[in-house]
């Protein structure tokens, strides 16, 4: 891919995640004056675990079977160990964690906060994990407008359900929102096996060497997929055990607003996928490239969400999540170094380097961990909120390091846009359109 296609695809991409943005925040304004702060903790709770025990189960399969799919592995083979390694596996694991809770656990303040809706958790999850397979082996596939197709399905059809069903069942908000969320999850699988299907044989097929392969490679991955997830909602667990669900659904709507940022990164990675886990020619003028429009615009997008974030969660979501504002400032700095992960993540996996990657998260998510339990006692959401935004910065630092030293690009070549950027944006806006 040339610079120039690059930035054709990534202006595609901007487009689609301006629509998915419109969609969530018309969905979280929704959830937000309906629910209410209790209820809103409490879906961002049940919403989260999936990510969690996914994360747990999956053994790194998701960032394998995107590893091999850029390399045009059979996707057949490639979707018949993620049904069997990771769908089975992270219901078992579901069903095994949804019964030590209701034996050893019944007293504990989660627990009691879940209720009967922890039963959800054995569908929603290996939907969850099915459905991330599924948009990891489109985009790896360089099938672009597929993958957009399916994240604008995401994020429509959740909010679409809770609508009808909340003008059926007005006094069953919270039931509504949680039947559109899994049918959500349910329709973004059927289409998604649809779309692959027309490119692809999907039928079920072995290959006990290529089996090897494919878990070897996710045995390595694996720590870093789990610490990442524990690394970005470790934080709601923890809110969970020590505070109230109002706490919860504070912190929810101010990370809900924060990770609206993430518009930016995704955007970027969304074209680049295949081309930066295949690497081969370019790539060192590519990958920084995308690092310095990435941190550029993320960095001017940070600070006007500080400078006008109290007043759009108000507006948005209404006075009652007005302390919310304290959290999500604190998340920002976080924000903004998530942006330049996000990246290398996917380049330095190219460069065949999982196990390091598994190491820099592993440390990033005990920093956050260790720093939460000392906040969260003393400072409520907000010291959750600065124990996560150290911990992404620390995280976004290491990979920096790693990357300059793995790659050979001088650091001023990473950061933030150059002059030569902006006389390439200019010139290439005219042939986009």
């Amino acid at each position: 891919m040339t610079r120039n296609q690059y930035l054709r695809h990534l202006l595609l991409s901007i487009g689609t995640s301006l629509a998915m943005l419109a969609l969530r925040l018309l969905r979280n304004i929704l959830l937000a004056r309906i629910l209410g702060p209790a209820d809103r903790g409490l879906f961002a709770l049940l919403s989260a675990l999936p990510e969690l025990i996914g994360a747990v189960t999956s053994g790194g399969l998701n960032t394998a079977v995107g590893y091999q799919a850029a390399r045009q592995r059979p996707m057949g083979l490639l979707l018949t160990l993620m049904l069997l390694y990771g769908c089975l596996a992270s219901a078992l694991a579901t069903l095994l964690g949804v019964r030590a809770l209701d034996a050893f656990g019944p007293e504990l303040a989660i627990t009691v906060q879940l209720g009967p809706f922890a039963g959800l958790l054995l569908l929603a999850v290996p939907l969850f994990v099915l459905k991330s397979a599924l948009l990891t082996l489109h985009n790896a596939d360089g099938r672009v407008g597929a993958f957009n197709g399916l994240r604008l399905l995401e994020s429509l059809t959740p909010l679409v359900l809770f609508l009808a069903l909340f003008w059926i069942w007005p006094h069953a908000a919270l039931n509504a929102a949680l039947i559109g969320w899994l049918g959500g999850l349910g329709l973004v699988v059927a289409v998604g096996l649809c779309l692959l299907a027309r490119h692809h044989s999907i039928r079920p097929h072995w290959d006990s060497a290529s089996q090897g392969e494919l878990l070897r490679f996710g045995g390595r991955s694996h720590p870093d997929v789990l610490f990442q997830q524990l690394l970005m909602r470790a934080d709601y667990l923890l809110i969970g055990l020590f505070l109230d669900s109002r706490a919860l659904g504070y912190y929810a709507m101010a990370t809900a607003a924060a990770e609206l940022l993430f518009i930016v990164p995704e955007a970027v990675t969304t074209p680049l996928m295949k081309r930066l886990l295949q690497q081969g020619e370019g790539i060192e003028r590519l990958t920084p490239l995308a690092l310095r429009l990435t941190g550029t615009v993320m960095l001017l997008a940070c600070l006007g969400m500080a400078l006008v974030g109290e007043r759009l969660i108000v507006l948005l979501f209404g006075d009652a999540f007005r302390p919310a504002y304290p959290a999500l400032l604190a998340l920002l700095p976080g924000m903004f170094g998530l942006c330049y992960s996000s990246i290398l993540r996917l380049d330095l996996l190219g460069k065949e380097r999982p196990g390091t990657l598994s190491v820099l998260a592993g440390g990033a998510a005990a920093l956050n961990l260790l720093l939460a339990v000392s906040l969260i006692p003393v400072w409520g959401i907000v010291g959750a909120a600065i124990a996560s935004s150290v911990a992404y910065g620390a995280l976004a630092l290491a990979m920096l390091l790693l990357y300059w030293r793995v790659s050979g690009v001088d650091f001023g070549q990473t950061l933030l846009i150059l002059p030569g950027d902006l006389r390439l944006l200019r010139a290439q806006r005219g042939t986009a359109i």
